[in-house]
């Protein structure tokens, strides 16, 4: 290479491009250094070339040689680069290598196809069988760190967390299910096994549980059509001898907005349209079940049906797994517990309301005529009383002595139906997610007694989310993902200053993408994000507007907060660790409260549905404001705070964990198999930080050669010491 250019005739080097983010090309002209650099590239084999545009220039890199291979493992390359990162990952997707290392760090590329052979026993049994010194030279593999965290909960008799991470469409769902499957294959033989754990390790708990979990918690998203719409943690129990004893799941934030309103061309959960398509006859006629296309909620959807999914088949399999779990002793009592609620969730979608004339007040509403026999069939799936059900949906009650009965027109009369039909929708699924823990629990005291540390947790939650129109459950998944960022951040550091530990070096300084300035934006007290949201819930005539001037106010001139343009519409912008993100204030206040009220609290709590024994059954008795506030009068808990405080609870007890993480990347937007986008890809990389662990590599010993290598290259140097020619 002359001396007066920047990269030698012939090398390879990584050329940015605007759709795939960076390509490989071979330097065919090269003068000049710096800014004054003049680069001609052409493909790698054949002739021809073009010149790299100016701007382009400066972000060329030299291709290291096993980026271009399709390594194993990308933190062996001598020259880590965000490009290298890149098409490595595209060199192995290309050969259904959807698995690639980063050092301790798991990338998993969805392929949106069945690939043979890479779950089979004999990769369990590679696994199960190698070495400590062989397991990290296997081909990486989600089993292989589960092997990681088995090796550790047993050896180590430390907690172990797999986090497993990544945008809608990515796998992680996926990725969960083969390593739990993994954990179960591992923990093998003896007696004495508690209940849940058989079911575990028979296979129960993926065969069975995840069909329950996915129809009431997964829904058809524009990037997904099998989207969780919560996040899930997950902990498996161990005894003294590596067997399973127990399990026991916790979910966070589940989307319930979506039972009644959901984007054109998504749907709502899956359960309802499995039970419409999917039930008899017989079923239907005794669940007074109208057809699907007949009912509001559902009939927002672009289609009722996806190609790729069948609902008839998907009900059958949560039926099965009804039985296997035992949340139904018969027939009759599954109707019961969980189909009924269902129904009459579906059937409070189809109420509507008139104005009606009030003598002694301003006008009220009343549940209009057309209306009367889905009120009735919503009353009859709840178990209560259709007077009661429209009177509690039309009539609030204010003030303490006395109370005051004030009717709601038309409008409010609709945020009332729609509020039940939620929380009814949270209740039921906390109902199930109960009802298997409870199950996977069975024989739990026996490994728990003692504070047990032999647990392996794993993290399935939501990816960073940006899309066109934000609201406050965007704002709480990326406050999550801002606190895992923080997590991953911490854990990255303390890795490169053990390997710099292990090699006898010292610890250069390293600089990491700091998200704290975010962090204090919206958790900070009393005038975080956070915060203000929920202090704003529990004021008199709250409302978004109100919350918004109090946000603008508390941050004006904070470097991560800016105002939303006027021509935007009314909200308020965060620069998040991942990138800006417009949030709309509407529905702010209303989605915080999060609470029915008190009205259609108390008449739940007289059902006989298992449903009044959770969150309806301590809302019985009182009435007016002391009812609003809570049972004995304590203050509404906001869904932020709620969340903030359960997301607070799982990061302290990460802490105490040994991480093992699992990036899950979706490859192209349109989930289509064999379709490698590179300027997608790169962006999902920026987004969960692996740019960032490339930026801190380069900081430190950014070349890094194994010793055989080194001597190859440069032993020459050392006088004395022999070097093949």
């Amino acid at each position: 290479m002359p001396a007066d250019a920047q990269f030698a005739v012939g090398s390879v080097v990584f050329v940015p491009d605007e759709q795939q983010a960076y390509l490989p090309k071979r330097v065919a002209s090269c003068t000049g250094l710096g800014a004054r650099t003049k680069l001609t590239v052409g493909p790698l084999s054949g002739s021809g070339g073009a010149a790299v545009p100016a701007k382009d220039v400066a972000d060329v890199v030299d291709a290291d040689p096993l980026a271009l291979e399709g390594a194993q493992d990308m933190v062996k390359f001598s020259n880590l680069t965000e490009a290298a990162l890149l098409h490595n990952l595209r060199t192995r997707y290309s050969r259904d290598q959807i698995y690639s290392a980063a050092g301790a760090i798991l990338l998993s590329v969805n392929p949106f196809k069945q690939i043979p052979g890479i779950y089979t026993d004999e990769v369990t049994r590679r696994c199960q069988e190698a070495d400590a010194k062989a397991l990290p030279d296997l081909p990486p593999h989600v089993y292989g760190l589960s092997e990681n965290a088995y090796r550790g909960m047993l050896g180590e008799q430390k907690q172990q967390a797999i986090l497993i991470s990544g945008e809608s469409g990515a796998g992680k769902t996926e990725a969960a299910k083969a390593c739990v499957k993994y954990i179960c294959a591992r923990s093998t033989g003896g007696g004495g096994v508690g209940g849940g754990a058989k079911l575990l390790r028979q296979g129960s708990h993926e065969e069975f549980a995840n069909p329950i979990l996915e129809a009431f918690g997964n829904a058809k998203t524009l990037r997904n059509n099998n989207s969780s719409r919560f996040g899930k943690w997950t902990e498996i129990h161990f005894d003294a001898g590596g067997q399973i004893r127990s399990a026991r799941s916790t979910s966070y934030l589940l989307e319930r907005s979506r039972v009644v309103e959901h984007a054109r061309g998504e749907r709502t959960f899956h359960i309802f349209y499995q039970l419409c398509a999917g039930a008899t006859k017989q079923q239907r006629d005794a669940l007074k079940l109208p057809p699907a296309g007949e009912l509001r909620y559902l009939g927002q959807s672009a289609s009722l049906s996806v190609p790729g999914i069948d609902d008839a088949a998907d009900w059958r399999a949560v039926c099965a797994a009804f039985s296997t779990f035992q949340l139904t002793d018969a027939e009759q009592t599954s109707l019961r517990r969980a189909w009924r609620p269902a129904v009459g969730i579906l059937t409070l979608g189809n109420l509507a309301f008139d104005a009606k004339e009030m003598a002694n007040a301003d006008d009220g509403s009343c549940v209009s005529p057309a209306s009367q026999a889905s009120l009735k069939a919503a009353a009859a799936a709840l178990d209560i009383s259709p007077l009661e059900l429209e009177t509690a949906l039309t009539i609030k009650n204010v003030g303490k002595f006395p109370v005051v009965a004030v009717p709601q027109p038309p409008e409010k009369a609709a945020v009332a139906r729609d509020a039940l039909a939620k929380a009814l929708y949270g209740s039921l699924f906390d109902w199930i997610f109960g009802r298997i823990n409870e199950k996977m629990g069975a024989g739990a005291g026996a490994a728990l007694g003692g504070g047990n540390k032999r647990t392996i947790g794993l993290l399935d939650i939501f990816g960073f989310e940006a899309f066109s129109r934000n609201s406050l459950e965007q704002l709480l998944i990326n406050f999550a993902n801002e606190k895992l960022m923080q997590y991953f951040n911490i854990y990255i550091f303390q890795m490169e200053e053990k390997e710099c530990r292990d090699e006898g070096v010292a610890c250069p300084q390293l600089q990491f993408a700091d998200n704290s300035a975010v962090m204090v934006l919206l958790e900070a007290k009393p005038t975080g994000l956070m915060a203000l949201i929920h202090d704003e819930v529990l004021v008199p005539n709250a409302s978004d507007a109100n919350l918004l001037t109090k946000m603008n106010e508390a941050h004006r001139g904070a470097s991560m907060y800016r105002q939303m343009p006027r021509a935007q519409g009314e909200g308020f912008v965060v620069l998040h660790f991942a990138g800006e993100v417009a949030y709309a204030i509407d529905d702010f206040v209303a989605k915080s409260r999060g609470a029915v009220p008190s009205e259609l609290s108390q008449l739940l709590g007289t059902s006989q549905l298992p449903l009044r024994t959770m969150s309806f059954a301590r809302h019985r008795g009182g009435g007016g404001a002391r009812a609003r506030l809570g049972g004995g009068g304590r203050k509404v808990v906001s869904v932020g705070r709620q969340f903030q405080e359960s997301l607070d609870s799982l990061m302290g007890m990460l802490h105490t964990c040994s991480p093992h993480f699992v990036r899950c990347i979706k490859p192209n937007h349109h989930l289509a198999p064999d379709d490698f986008d590179g300027a997608y890809v790169m962006r999902q990389l920026q987004q969960m930080g692996m740019v960032h662990v490339v930026k801190a590599r380069k900081q430190g010993f950014a070349h890094r050669y194994d010793f055989d290598t080194f001597i190859a290259r440069y032993g020459y140097l050392r006088e004395g010491v022999e070097c093949d020619a």
